[in-house]
């Protein structure tokens, strides 16, 4: 009678560790497609006297391939998003149907080589105003456009800094979580791939690296900073520096803050910070040194002109005293504004006003090196801009196909780890299942001889 109670507690251990084995398969079967879930298995232990336990859930987590997973997410959206701001940025540079700056500046000395033909034409001096108008209204509006781009990335930022805030209470929240529900002995399988998916989403931001503390639990560096330890978040923000480059700080646990931009590698805000004050300051200094150049050498060859009225020593454009902000400031000087007959064409008083060498010189400035310290011309120095602009873009996308082809590969190697095969989820329901119905004949076979047991005592 007692092995027989023996064996009907063993049956009955049986039954149970087989139901929580199919249990966990079919939990695996449910979340095949579910992101960032990590595939569980039932952990059984033998019991002393030949029973079996279901003592807990294990995880097919692979810690070394999720810091590859979180870095590679990091690097590859970096990429994607530097490629990405840069596109958005081509077609500032690009001539469009005959609108863009190139063809304004060739536009501008085509109307000086008009002028030299036809000195003493109204018509013809009105064209040559409009054109240089045409020219600085061009560099102004790529200026403004340069500029306003810098300013939405500088929001971008600045969201993409709250988002990683409000991810980063969270993973510290879960960790408190965890660690209470591990102590109680309690399967925690759920909070940690909850964890790991607000972890990847932070990559995406921002570069991380990923410890665990003595614990167990997580820890989690952005930019070379602690961002989370154990139950407590730093918070992140982003001001602008002195010369209007952005800045991104710490605060850990009250101020001061800690700046933390040289430690910035990877995710959006390293693409932000490349893009915003790398990628477009170039460009801004650029577009202003030619603006300057262009019109200081219009200016001074036009200052030794003559107009119609015989007044010499005027500019045709108007400009700050240095390249510093040269596109956004440069105009028509305003002596000239609706005033064709003060253009300077002739080189002296005394020709006017069939004098045309000063246009002449004016147009022969087109093929003259007044550009990029007088190495080159000013339709060469813009073309140098749009060419290396080009080559900045194409580098980025060859770098975000590197790194998205790198972020495929690695995700391929965890789900090979991690992830749910509904061909091994097959294979287990079966042998859970067989295993279940062999426990149950044993329970059954044990009931009946019990019975039979019973009733031969009473007779």
């Amino acid at each position: 009678m007692v092995a027989l109670n023996r064996l009907l507690l063993t049956a009955r251990d049986a039954l149970a560790a087989q139901s929580f084995g199919l249990g966990v398969t079919g939990q695996n079967v449910n979340n095949v497609n579910t992101a960032g879930y990590v595939r569980r298995s039932a952990d059984l232990r033998t019991r002393l006297g030949g029973g079996v336990v279901a003592v807990g859930v294990r995880r097919a987590a692979d810690a070394f391939l999720d810091r590859r997973w979180f870095g590679a997410s990091s690097s590859s959206s970096s990429a994607s998003e530097r490629q990405a701001l840069l596109s958005g940025v081509e077609p500032l540079l690009s001539d469009f149907g005959g609108a863009g700056l190139g063809d304004a500046i060739s536009g501008v000395f085509d109307a000086f080589q008009g002028l030299a033909s036809n000195p003493s034409d109204p018509t013809t001096r009105q064209v040559v105003l409009d054109r240089a108008e045409h020219l600085a209204d061009r560099l102004n509006q790529a200026a403004d456009a340069v500029a306003e781009r810098r300013q939405e990335i500088l929001q971008k930022a600045q969201a993409s800094v709250a988002e990683v805030n409000a991810e980063a209470a969270e993973v510290a929240r879960l960790n408190r979580e965890i660690a209470v529900a591990e102590a109680r002995g309690e399967d925690a399988s759920d909070l940690i791939d909850e964890r790991n998916r607000l972890v990847l989403g932070i990559s995406s931001l921002i570069d991380v690296k990923t410890f665990t503390d003595g614990q167990g639990g997580l820890v989690l560096h952005a930019a070379g900073t602690t961002l989370v330890e154990g139950g407590v978040a730093a918070t992140l923000s982003i001001d602008l520096a002195g010369d209007g480059s952005m800045r991104l700080w710490s605060e850990s646990s009250g101020p001061p803050a800690t700046e933390v931009t040289q430690g910035l590698s990877g995710g959006k805000l390293a693409a932000y910070k490349e893009v915003r004050d790398v990628d477009l300051v170039d460009v801004a200094g650029r577009l202003d040194q030619l603006a300057f150049d262009l019109g200081s050498a219009v200016n001074t060859q036009h200052a030794l002109g003559f107009g119609l009225d015989g007044v010499s020593g005027r500019p045709l454009f108007s400009l700050p005293p240095s390249a510093t902000g040269a596109a956004r400031l440069i105009g028509l000087d305003a002596a000239l504004v609706g005033h064709p007959e003060r253009l300077a064409a002739s080189s002296s008083a005394v020709t006017v006003p069939g004098g045309s060498d000063n246009a002449v010189a004016l147009a022969g400035l087109a093929s003259t090196d007044i550009a990029s310290g007088g190495t080159r011309t000013a339709s060469e120095a813009w073309a140098d801009l749009v060419g290396d602009f080009g080559t900045r873009l194409a580098r980025a996308e060859a770098t975000a196909e590197i790194h998205s082809d790198v972020l495929a590969q690695t995700e391929a190697m965890r789900e090979s780890a991690s992830g749910v095969s509904l061909d091994e989820e097959m294979v287990n329901l079966t042998r859970y299942q067989h295993a279940y119905d062999a426990a149950a004949k044993v329970l059954a076979t044990v009931d009946e001889l019990m019975r039979e047991l019973i009733d031969r005592i009473g007779r």
